[in-house]
């Protein structure tokens, strides 16, 4: 048998960080993220307590890299050209991208939402509204309502949060409540009270207020 290439051994790597952040998410979620060392991720996960390590520093850089994950993966689909600029067409595309991702894997963002009201979570989470990339991140999205005019692009971002969070953990707890017809309304009143297809551009973005980057976690 030849040897494994680069390439494969990074796709084992992958699969195995996968993995474990796919069964950290599960426990931290069920059995609380204090009460879940990392030697009973290891268990669960198959795999040796050596390995995990080999991959995270920490049970805290695991917990960062799975909200870090969720964050990303959104970001990618409000800006998938990754040019700091989200466009009008790209703020419609978003939520017909989002819905198909909620629809198709509702477990993922219970589990997410179980964890993330967690008191020692919380705590933590606050903690990396300071990160570079999360805090980039927060103040895109504020910079898009902002250049569309807004009126109030502060008031907007919690209310587009409250919004967009409150039906995911809706749906993500009950998905068998809410029928086709349902969730096409809700996407459609989504696009029509955060997409302003009439905007003049504006080059006067605002400073994002660090206590509103927790709205957008």
């Amino acid at each position: 048998m030849s040897p494994r290439t680069a390439e494969q051994f990074e796709e084992i790597r992958e699969e195995k960080k996968k993995l474990i952040t796919q069964v950290a998410l599960e426990l931290f979620a069920n059995d609380g993220y204090h009460s879940t060392s990392i030697s009973k991720i290891a268990k669960k996960a198959g795999i040796s307590k050596g390995l995990v390590y080999n991959y995270f520093d920490s049970k805290e850089d695991l917990l960062s890299k799975i909200f870090n994950d969720i964050i990303n993966r959104t970001m990618d689909m409000l800006d998938p050209n990754h040019d700091d600029n989200i466009t009008t067409e790209e703020a419609e595309n978003f939520f017909d991208r989002f819905f198909d991702v909620l629809t198709n894997n509702p477990q993922e963002w219970r589990l997410f939402y179980q964890l993330s009201v967690q008191q020692d979570v919380m705590a933590l989470l606050m903690k990396e509204t300071h990160n570079n990339k999360v805090q980039n991140s927060q103040q895109l999205i504020l910079n898009y309502f902002a250049k569309q005019n807004f009126k109030d692009p502060e008031l907007t971002v919690v209310l587009f949060s409250s919004i967009f969070k409150g039906f995911t953990l809706m749906y993500a707890f009950a998905p068998e409540m809410f029928s086709n017809e349902l969730i096409q309304k809700m996407k459609d009143k989504m696009k029509e009270l955060f997409v302003n297809k009439d905007f003049k551009t504006t080059d006067n973005p605002i400073e994002l207020d660090e206590k509103l980057g927790y709205f957008l976690l």
